[in-house]
């Protein structure tokens, strides 16, 4: 081999050895911009080190008030991903679609969720949405409960649109991500399972969970309760006296005497209610999924089971 062969095979080695290496470096993590924690953990739990999560939302923020602000925006400009919860709940949803760049996705995870209308017991039909905001209310919630992220089917579903779009974007990665996903399913089921087992102890004439708002409606009708609400689908919503006093009569037919507040909203019309039918106020609830030791799914929900057992189960049932 002349000098010059051996030079130019050198360099051709070289050449392979450099594009190997680029192929093999690892790559940036994807930017995923969430606007629920819960939805952020997801995410990460399933990207692993794959994935950079920043949520938008956090803990101890107002879910339905909630609207990104001009830093926020900025901030979106470096991420592939941003992930919403649908079902209008984020009324800002289509002015925040417009503003994102070509290469940054919006997933409407919601929108992979069967909806569950709000049915009201007093009328035994979907529920009126009556707010009080005012001619300049911008929200439009319709007559579903828009808080799908209350169970693990629903987690499961929403998981699966987004490692669709994790492996249509980096379709290399479809193995970590198709594992990803199998394990947050296996940790959805477990926790079905579970759920399923600590309440089985609660009668069926027991299982109405009475709370501020009208969020737990998904929760209700994977396990069989019936939920009754003092406001409307939104926190800031405001039952009216009449409803309040066909609610009294309801329940006083129904010997319910458990009320469930919530975190961050205990309004005072649910207050007076349980004072003036001397019942039982239980440990809050976590319904908008945002309470500082609750803002993952699976410190949510378990909190939320034990807190509903706790209040509903005969007490011979519930372990210390």
């Amino acid at each position: 081999m002349t000098r010059r062969a051996f030079l130019i095979l050198i360099c051709m080695m070289i050449g392979l050895l450099g594009a190997y290496a680029q192929e093999k470096a690892p790559k940036p993590p994807i930017v995923v911009a969430s606007l629920h924690p819960i939805l952020g953990d997801m995410a990460q739990q399933i990207g692993g080190s794959h994935v950079t999560v920043v949520n938008l939302l956090k803990p101890n923020g107002n879910l339905h008030s909630f609207e990104p602000n001009p830093k926020d925006l900025n901030g979106l400009a470096k991420a592939q991903i941003v992930l919403a919860s649908g079902k209008n709940i984020e009324p800002y949803l289509n002015k925040l679609k417009e503003s994102l760049g070509s290469t940054t996705k919006l997933i409407d995870l919601g929108a992979s969720i069967p909806d569950v209308p709000v049915v009201d017991p007093l009328k035994n039909e979907e529920a009126d949405h009556e707010h009080v905001h005012g001619e300049t209310c911008s929200c439009s919630h319709g007559p579903n409960d828009p808080h799908w992220w209350h169970t693990p089917n629903n987690m499961k579903r929403a998981a699966r649109s987004l490692v669709k779009e994790l492996n249509t974007l980096h379709p290399e990665l479809k193995k970590d991500f198709d594992q990803g996903l199998k394990n947050w399913n296996k940790k959805m089921d477990q926790l079905d399972t579970w759920a399923k087992k600590e309440m089985a102890p609660i009668p069926a004439d027991k299982r109405m969970i009475v709370t501020g708002h009208a969020a737990m409606n998904h929760f209700c009708k994977q396990y069989h309760f019936q939920s009754l609400s003092v406001q409307g689908i939104s926190r800031e919503d405001e039952g009216t006296t009449g409803r309040l006093a066909k609610l009294l009569k309801e329940l006083k037919n129904q010997q319910i005497d458990v009320v469930f507040p919530e975190y961050s909203s205990n309004p005072k019309s649910l207050t007076e209610l349980a004072n003036s039918m001397q019942m039982k106020i239980a440990k809050p609830l976590n319904t908008d999924g945002l309470a500082p030791d609750g803002h993952t799914f699976e410190t949510m929900f378990q909190t939320n089971v034990k807190n509903i057992k706790e209040a509903l189960a005969p007490a011979d049932k519930i372990e210390e």
